[in-house]
């Protein structure tokens, strides 16, 4: 499902690592730019300051934009399949339905207010167009601020330049220049005899911010005026003859090269190797990718120390330890030098092997105590996954590592969002490794598990098949279980109860002949399967065994759900409620936001149940809330005890009542929902939508017409909107409150005032 928590609310900009220099007029011109437009592009050339730019600029447009600022960050991506994953990630979206993802995120934001900063396109116009084209037309009170060496050539696109930095005595660029020497060389004294030659570095480096930062650190060994000698005989050189370009490109690479020409040798071989990263590495990442006989392991903390000293790479300290990373520009270059002949492969190889280690190792702990971190390790390196498995389907006879990987990777690919990413891989690696095998059987199964968790029933049927038949051949018993188990999910995704019974009770026969712990949700899915059918004791005794075998929160939580449900139905709400709480605490923990919504739903029947019928509307309320942002629906099995205690509390409220109470549930984020469910007082989170409650502002503007007794087509001339709009949004007025009349609409509205 695609899920989210408060993609739109609040401000996740990083915090600026340095001071921000000058450009008062730029930012004034795109703050100008962005209050005529949807959508502002700043163009230029690698190192002139683009990102900073749109960072700063986002930064004072905050109180613009009152339902959020996203930033996304395009560099690691290269695959244009994964770039909408990423902005929705931005907006903490998850990608877990297999639906096209721009629609859900469309969904998701609505017509909130909000400013997307779609950093480091031009890689990917195309991806950020096809985004871009579906997502402004359904979200009004979305801006964008992009950043691209090339326009995105999109209607409406409003073009900014980012200039070089002025030069000259006095200048930004040497304000800037000298800020950095001082931050790299605190003893460094500068005094009014170098304004000259300071301004005459900087005009050398044509203004080009990363060129400057560059070359201050330079000054801790060097006086400027030998930094400006030496400067000069290396663009001397490179202004021979050759490709033609941009004078600011060939610039910053002349300063490129000559960093690499000032580092030691294994400084610019760690340099090549650690550009093969897609993000940030930490030391052990490096050991295992970058180390060999010509880098020992004993170097290696050196020359990162050197690196770091030449401003090459950048480190973050956490609660872990150090991460390091490379500006694009840095990476790019390093790129080039890893393709010195005989070093690229063996590096790419190192670091594929490094990629498939660390999956299979977090796979271990999917079904235990450690599931949660497991999937966090693997989230931390998400960006390595795709050139590591590039890698192996563009060599030959690396294919079936590839598959292995995506294989190992199964509940993550789902846990996490990552849906359309898996299955992708799945499908092009299961096509390179045709015949029968065991990473082909494995592969099978878990693209049929990812299909059903796409709610592709269909499509998953085949694989799994296939993915049997292959297992029993190759005698593979633990597979066979796996893909009898999703096969008897299948069966209960299509109503048939006695099969679903059947298979998912032979599944978990050959999970615990083989010792598998998957045994455990085998018996949660019986359990499920029981209770629609009514058998409340079979559903408590399987989801019994369920939980007496089970370490890992994602299924115990299942399981607990599960149980209360059968104690909600047996007439004991107190325990129920008890359980479901225990269950909402580890879906939190887990971060399974669908299950969230399941378990905020059921502690609102419970409340019904237990005549606390304002509690229960407002439960109602906030889980339909979890559930738009997902966005996602209750599961049409549940919708008959949704229906039996959502009636019980209307008539218990009556329906203005209801309403206002509702509403009150409605209007809170994923976080207020689940501290509402569990009695924890006012949650930290701030409300999901704006201060209109639970509608968008021109969807209160329409209740309050209904209100008023006008027809759609009267609202759509007191708006100035089609007659087509105004019903649509009638009709998400209704979804979002819970109504099935107007008349409801109307009663709301009035009693909001």
């Amino acid at each position: 499902m695609v899920r989210r928590a408060a993609p739109a609310t609040g401000f996740r900009l990083p915090a600026e690592r340095s001071s921000f220099v000058g450009r008062r007029a730029e930012l004034g011109r795109v703050r100008g730019l962005l209050a005529e437009s949807r959508l502002v592009t700043l163009v230029g050339p690698g190192g002139v300051g683009k990102t900073r730019l749109a960072l700063r600029a986002a930064d004072e447009l905050r109180r613009s934009f009152p339902d959020g600022i996203a930033l996304a960050d395009l560099t690691a991506v290269a695959d244009p399949a994964l770039a909408t994953a990423q902005v929705a990630a931005a907006f903490d979206v998850r990608d877990s339905t297999g639906r096209w993802l721009p629609a859900s995120l469309a969904d998701v934001l609505g017509e909130r207010r909000v400013l997307l900063v779609l950093d480091n396109c031009e890689h990917l116009r195309d991806a950020c167009a096809v985004l871009l084209e579906a997502l402004t037309p359904a979200c009004p009170g979305l801006s964008v601020l992009a950043t691209s060496r090339t326009p995105l050539d999109l209607p409406g696109e409003a073009l900014f330049a980012v200039p070089p930095l002025p030069v000259g005595a006095g200048s930004e660029a040497v304000a800037l220049l000298g800020q950095r020497a001082r931050a790299a060389a605190p003893d460094l004294a500068l005094t009014p005899a170098d304004d000259d030659t300071l301004a005459e570095l900087c005009r050398r480096l044509d203004g080009i911010p990363l060129a400057i930062e560059l070359a201050a650190v330079r000054l801790r060994t060097l006086t400027p005026a030998e930094l400006l000698d030496r400067l000069d005989d290396r663009f001397g050189l490179l202004r021979r003859s050759g490709p033609a370009g941009p004078d600011r490109h060939r610039t910053l690479r002349a300063t490129m090269e000559w960093s690499a020409d000032l580092l030691g040798g294994r400084e610019r071989l760690l340099w090549a190797r650690a550009a093969v990263f897609a993000g940030g590495f930490d030391l052990a990442a490096a050991e295992a990718v970058c180390a060999d006989e010509g880098l020992p392991e004993e170097d290696l903390l050196d020359a990162i120390g050197g690196l770091v000293d030449a401003s090459l790479l950048t480190v973050v300290r956490n609660g872990t330890g150090s991460r390091f990373g490379m500006l694009e520009t840095v990476r790019a270059f390093g790129r080039e030098l890893l393709e010195a002949p005989g070093q690229a492969e063996p590096v790419r190889r190192r670091h594929r092997d490094w990629c498939a280690r660390l999956v299979a190792d977090a796979a271990a702990q999917f079904l235990g105590p450690g599931q949660v971190a497991a999937f966090d390790r693997l989230a931390a390196v998400h960006a390595e996954l795709a050139p590591a498995l590039e890698h192996c389907l563009r060599t030959p006879g690396e294919e079936a590592t590839g598959l292995a990987t995506v294989a190992d990777g199964w509940l993550y690919w789902a846990a996490r969002g990552h849906l359309g990413e898996g299955r992708r891989w799945l499908d092009l690696l299961l096509r390179a490794v045709p015949a029968p095998c065991p990473e082909r059987a494995r592969g099978l199964v878990v693209a049929g598990y990812l299909a059903l968790v796409a709610t592709d029933p269909e499509g998953a049927v085949p694989l799994l098949e296939e993915g049997l038949r292959t297992a029993r051949e190759l005698d593979l018993p633990a597979v066979a279980a796996l893909a009898t188990q999703y096969l008897g999910q299948a069966a209960l995704f299509r109503g048939d109860l006695p099969a679903a019974d059947r298979l998912l009770r032979a599944a978990a026969a050959g999970h615990e002949a083989a010792g598998a712990p998957a045994a455990a949700f085998c018996w949660a899915d019986v359990g499920v399967v029981a209770l629609l059918a009514g058998d409340l004791g079979s559903a408590d005794a399987a989801f019994g065994a369920g939980l007496a075998g089970v370490d890992d929160p994602w299924t115990r939580s299942h399981a607990l759900w599960g149980q209360g449900l059968v104690r909600l139905a047996a007439g004991d709400p107190v325990a129920a409620a008890r359980l479901e709480e225990q269950a909402l605490r580890l879906m939190r923990e887990v971060d399974d936001r669908s299950g969230v919504a399941l378990c905020v739903a059921a502690l609102g029947w419970t409340a019904a149940a237990r005549g606390d019928a304002e509690t229960a509307a407002r439960l109602a309320g906030a889980a339909d809330a979890v559930w738009r942002s997902v966005p996602a629906r209750l599961p049409e099995p549940l919708a008959a005890p949704e229906d039996h205690w959502t009636r019980v509390a209307r008539r218990a409220l009556g329906e203005r009542e209801w309403g206002a109470r509702y509403a009150e549930g409605s209007a809170l984020d994923r976080a207020a929902a689940v501290a509402l469910a569990l009695g924890e007082g006012p949650a930290t989170g701030a409300p999901l939508l704006p201060s209109s409650g639970p509608l968008t502002r021109r969807q209160r503007e329409v209740a309050d017409l209904v209100a008023q007794g006008l027809t759609d087509r009267q609202i759509a001339a007191r708006l100035v909107i089609s007659p087509r709009t105004a019903e649509s949004h009638v009709e998400q007025i209704l979804t979002r409150l819970g109504f099935r009349s107007r008349a409801q609409i109307a009663a709301w509205a009035a009693a909001q005032g």
